[in-house]
């Protein structure tokens, strides 16, 4: 799990995850719209250590009574977003459509880039992520 995934368990006591959480993990096969099957393989990982994937916009579970309770919140409070770090970083800026571009540093320099292609660096030099506005319906 991404540290948003764990905070929303923690928070609802259900484990979800978003397309866009497993591309930082490289464990999203976009052109198959599943699990990286050649990722899972080769490192001999079992697919039910997978939590349930649904879109970043979702319904990922709601706040549950005892944690509400500790946090001064009502509980059942939906859990509605869950993304990876780099498009959370992207989203913050504003970065959404085809052709922009933006950049942070911190404890890594990131040059954000979103296309409406798919594409991949063959060399791993470059990583590809899901924004979080990617559907699957967006595929080549």
């Amino acid at each position: 799990m991404l540290p948003g995934d764990y905070i929303a368990m923690k928070l609802s006591g259900e484990i979800t995850t978003s397309i866009s959480a497993l591309s930082e993990g490289v464990f999203f096969d976009f052109i198959n719209n599943q699990l990286s099957k050649d990722i899972i393989n080769h490192y001999g990982f079992s697919e039910s250590l997978f939590p349930r994937v649904q879109d970043v916009f979702s319904n990922h579970g709601g706040v549950l009574p005892s944690i509400a309770q500790q946090l001064g919140l009502k509980a059942g409070i939906p859990i509605a977003y869950k993304a990876g770090d780099q498009p959370n970083n992207a989203l913050s800026l504003n970065v959404l459509n085809p052709g922009e571009v933006a950049a942070t540093a911190g404890t890594s320099g990131v040059i954000y880039g979103v296309s409406d292609q798919l594409t991949y660096d063959p060399q791993s030099r470059v990583n590809t992520f899901a924004h979080v506005n990617y559907t699957q319906q967006q595929k080549a």
